[in-house]
């Protein structure tokens, strides 16, 4: 009895947080594109101010670029959704036990 009202109270929840996955996860999509064509450009920046006077600009812009690439933040990002999805699974089991 205790299991069933409790599976009753956590399928709203079980449905919000399948929603909020999959608007999250087609917002990262979107980004990740947008972020690793800065990232490209960043690079190129980067690589172009090594051939200036000063070339400490270029470091900090390889830097920047790393971290709008796939291996900087995105990757960050993507293993947070991983979770959530995880989350997200670890209801939906429940609620079907």
């Amino acid at each position: 009895m205790m299991k069933i009202l409790l599976k009753i109270l956590v399928a709203p929840f079980a449905l919000a947080l399948s929603l909020l996955a999959a608007l999250l996860v087609f917002l990262f999509d979107i980004c990740a594109f947008l972020l690793t064509i800065a990232s490209v450009i960043l690079a190129v920046l980067g690589i172009a101010l090594f051939f200036t006077p000063t070339p400490i600009g270029g470091i900090v812009f390889l830097f920047l670029a790393f971290l709008l690439s796939p291996y900087g933040l995105q990757a960050a990002a993507g293993s947070l959704l991983w979770a959530l999805d995880g989350g997200k699974s670890a209801l939906y089991r429940f609620l079907a036990s």
